[in-house]
């Protein structure tokens, strides 16, 4: 009898402790893993970096009993959990495992769970604002035709504490787009205004952060999805064209940024530099077929460009590429980088396809972000180093692969939110 009520408990104790781990809620680790700011200031602290791991491990723990594999996921977050809390360089192989670790964290979530995840991830704005620090001065203030309104605002740039000022700004900006697909898909008025409220604020904070970059990309990232949401039957029946030219334009793009005798890279001291990095990551990245294939691992092409572009005097100095794909290249080699490239156009071939299907709301949010990402990555190496922007982009281009919602009822779209 004992044995068997203690079997019984035992049963009961585990169905409740994974209904527990199946709950949106949490997500709350993750605006709570700035706490981590509080024992360590640094851009990404061991307090933050635990957090984050024990909302992945929680995050694995749910499916294990029905998927193995899940175990798997906690052995590698396991043994890159010391590199993560240690790193020993600027790049390290840690940096993509987290978002590809967090990438499967937000698989098979039910679209009723990622609208409160998002909610959750939007709420990291207000979560920061105590850790919000100023630094140099901030660029933006210059696009203000007003002198007094210029004058009155404050100078220095933002920051998350001893996160960088363009990391925190790339944090910021997609919050921001959080925010906007929250306000165009929420059905009842005052969430939607809430959202757009909080969107606002981390648009503001993106204005106060000095990044032209995370400024531009988010008002650029929603004229994109607007004109797809008004185009979605067509845009759906054309996913895999659009999500292939998406990826060409990006490294048209990046030509025109990093062509020597473009005029757009010659337009600003900073421009140019970013270019001949860029440059010179490529080179070293060319002049071997086995490091073109393979990479050269983690550092050696930074040093390498640290001593041949800007900074003579040094040996080590620039800790990245400013462009994920190029980083990755030189890094990791070109099969990374395909695999990248495969893996961002089946996350844009499914979100122009749910746009019009059931899942249509939370592919407009998905798109949002996605395209926002994408866009950053070609002028900042924005999934190297802090952790927090690694686990939030793998997190969000999950939302391609959501899967239908377990309430009987039918879902309403609200045809206030998201008419076109």
């Amino acid at each position: 009898m004992v044995l068997a009520g203690w079997g019984a408990f035992h049963r009961c104790f585990l169905a409740g402790l994974l209904t527990y781990l199946k709950s949106p809620w949490l997500d709350l680790l993750l605006p709570l893993s700035l706490s981590g700011l509080l024992w360590e200031r640094s851009g990404n602290p061991a307090g933050m970096v635990w957090i984050l791991a024990v909302w992945l491990g929680l995050k694995f723990l749910r499916w294990l009993p029905s998927q193995p594999v899940y175990g798997v996921l906690i052995g590698v977050l396991a043994v890159i959990l010391s590199a993560v809390l240690h790193p020993v360089s600027g790049s390290a192989p840690t940096d993509l495992l987290l978002v590809l670790l967090a990438f499967a964290a937000g698989l098979q979530q039910t679209r009723d769970q990622w609208r409160i995840a998002l909610w959750v991830v939007l709420a990291t704005v207000i979560v920061s604002l105590p850790f919000v620090e100023f630094s140099r001065f901030n660029g933006n203030l210059d696009a203000i035709p007003w002198t007094a309104l210029r004058d009155a605002l404050p100078q220095g740039a933002v920051r998350i504490q001893k996160i960088t000022i363009n990391r925190s700004a790339y944090l910021y900006g997609l919050f921001s787009l959080v925010g906007y697909g929250l306000w165009r898909t929420e059905q009842r008025p005052w969430r939607s205004i809430l959202a757009a409220v909080l969107g606002c604020l981390s648009y503001l904070l993106v204005c106060g952060s000095g990044s032209r970059a995370a400024l531009f990309f988010p008002l650029a990232a929603v004229v994109v999805v607007e004109l797809c949401w008004r185009h979605r039957q067509w845009v759906a029946r054309r996913a895999r064209f659009l999500a292939a030219s998406l990826l060409l334009l990006s490294l048209l793009f990046n030509l025109t940024l990093y062509w020597p005798s473009s005029p757009v890279a010659a337009a600003d001291p900073s421009d140019v530099g970013r270019a001949e990095v860029a440059r010179c990551f490529v080179r070293q990245a060319l002049r071997s077929f086995p490091d073109l294939v393979s990479g050269q691992g983690y550092d050696r092409v930074s040093d390498h460009c640290a001593s041949k572009v800007f900074l003579p005097e040094k040996t080590t100095g620039i800790p990245h590429a400013h462009n994920v794909f190029v980083q990755a290249l030189a890094d990791q080699g070109l099969v990374t980088l395909v695999l990248m490239a495969i893996a961002l156009a089946l996350i844009f071939q499914r979100l122009f396809i749910g746009l019009s299907g059931d899942a249509a709301p939370l592919c407009l949010t998905g798109l949002a972000c996605a395209l926002f990402i994408l866009s950053a990555s070609l002028v900042e190496s924005t999934l190297l180093k802090t952790s927090l922007q690694q686990v939030v982009s793998g997190y969000l281009l999950a939302i391609a692969w959501a899967v239908p919602q377990v309430s009987s009822a039918p879902s309403q779209e609200n045809s206030r939110t998201i008419s076109p």
